[in-house]
């Protein structure tokens, strides 16, 4: 095997690591996304030059800096170094690659002088990665405030006690194959609720997951979902909207954003508790 056969073949084998799912990949990479194209298997002391062209024959070398439908993120052209065996280049594509065709080459000089060099066909597509906010099941839109002793209701009270309700949302991907991430952010109207707030997000596979200290919650590949549970404090004669919005999404490794906002936010109407006074002798 040959090295540029060995470039091939590693970048055919990343491209389709699983099948009948959309996908960002080497090949077809998603409009946002960052991919590194790897080289194994060289000699050191050879001399490597990556470049783009639109040309089946590699020729009309495009420029990164004013193509803007893609970006080297590192040199494109290198020695390989003692010791070393490898060489790479990570890309990302932007806006408008999906446009196009593209041919990812890379060339090859031996100290000796000597030159081979490969192509790459890559197609871009548009970003299908997706994270949406949904009620849990998808129409529970509005619900009567939790009124159990688990909740913390308490009508016994000395001072009445309305206790917490708690809401369930999923935060479901659509598009992409890698992990995840999101921060989770709650509000309310009437504003004035204070009482409101994350429990826990949990995933199929891991159980309850942990924030970052950014307030990020990191999910596994293989979960398309997470459950977000939310806790609200209970305020009798007062309709409340709870409000979940999902920011900060991103895919791992290609660092993909969400490509619809449209459904980064879900509403959850809590109706009227009715107003008790305390029991009195008339």
């Amino acid at each position: 095997m040959t090295r540029i056969q060995a470039f091939v073949m590693i970048t055919v084998l990343c491209a389709f690591p699983l099948f009948g799912k959309a996908q960002s990949s080497l090949t077809h990479p998603y409009e946002g996304a960052t991919h590194t194209y790897v080289v194994n298997g060289l000699t050191p002391g050879t001399d490597y030059l990556f470049y783009v062209s639109a040309n089946e024959d590699g020729s009309g070398v495009l420029d990164d800096g004013s193509t803007f439908e893609f970006d080297f993120l590192s040199n494109a052209y290198g020695n390989v170094e003692t010791g070393q065996n490898t060489a790479s280049l990570p890309v990302a594509w932007n806006n408008g690659a999906a446009e196009h065709a593209y041919y990812l080459w890379i060339e090859l000089t031996n100290p000796g002088g000597c030159s081979t060099k490969r192509g790459l066909k890559i197609l871009p597509q548009a970003n299908m990665f997706d994270l949406l906010s949904e009620n849990l099941p998808v129409d529970h839109t509005e619900s009567c405030p939790a009124i159990s002793e688990a909740d913390g209701f308490n009508p016994l009270a000395s001072e009445y006690e309305a206790g917490t309700t708690t809401l369930k949302f999923k935060v479901r991907r659509e598009g992409g194959n890698r992990g995840w991430m999101f921060e989770p952010v709650v509000k309310i109207d009437p504003s004035w609720n204070l009482d409101i707030s994350v429990l826990s997000v949990v995933s199929a596979t891991v159980g309850e997951l942990e924030a970052n200290a950014s307030n990020i919650y990191t999910v596994p590949a293989i979960d398309d979902e997470v459950i977000v549970n939310v806790a609200v404090r209970n305020y009798e004669g007062t309709e409340q909207v709870v409000t979940l919005e999902v920011i900060n999404q991103q895919e791992e490794q290609t660092n993909l954003n969400d490509s619809n906002p449209l459904n980064d936010k879900i509403e959850h109407r809590l109706l009227v508790m009715p107003v008790i006074s305390d029991l009195e002798e008339i």
